[in-house]
């Protein structure tokens, strides 16, 4: 798909950077450590591999580049994720990840760096958030789930325009 894309013209060194990781790894992460929570996403899945773009929030940038990393790794193998999917066999100690469709209203606040990427091309990517676990293995829309991790990790899903 890449010879077909129409790539954005670099305004900055950085831009120059993101370009040059979705061609030579497949993908290029955007950390925010700055906000609240701190979140990281990925460009270049939907490019690559047909795959939805990915979003974790509430872990450093350092983490949430590695766990994006892990999921690129097996999508370019040819694994796919969907919203829903829980995936059991990524993290240590029988933590669990989770996905969860990101809908189009919350692009323009978390995904800004991908509308650059892919709107000349007018690809209409798609999202799957990220969602991971509290110590008690338990996900933020589960019951006991600790207040922090839930705090740290709005659900996009449920977010209205």
């Amino acid at each position: 798909m890449q010879d077909q894309f129409d790539w954005p013209e670099p305004e900055h060194e950085a831009d120059k950077v993101i370009l040059r990781n979705v061609r030579n790894l497949g993908c290029h992460i955007v950390g925010i450590p700055g906000a609240n929570p701190p979140f990281a996403f990925s460009i270049g899945l939907y490019l690559n591999y047909g795959h939805p773009e990915l979003i974790m929030f509430g872990q450093s940038s350092e983490n949430a580049s590695a766990i994006i990393n892990l999921i690129r790794d097996r999508v370019a193998s040819g694994q796919k994720f969907a919203d829903g999917d829980i995936s059991d066999d990524m993290l240590e100690n029988g933590y669990k990840l989770g996905f969860l469709e990101v809908p189009f209203a919350a692009y323009p606040e978390y995904l800004g760096t991908a509308i650059w990427f892919y709107w000349k091309s007018r690809l209409a990517f798609s999202c799957l958030q990220v969602v991971w676990q509290d110590v008690d293995h338990r996900f933020p829309w589960e019951a006991e789930c600790s207040s922090a991790v839930i705090g740290e990790q709005p659900l996009l899903k449920n977010k209205v325009s």
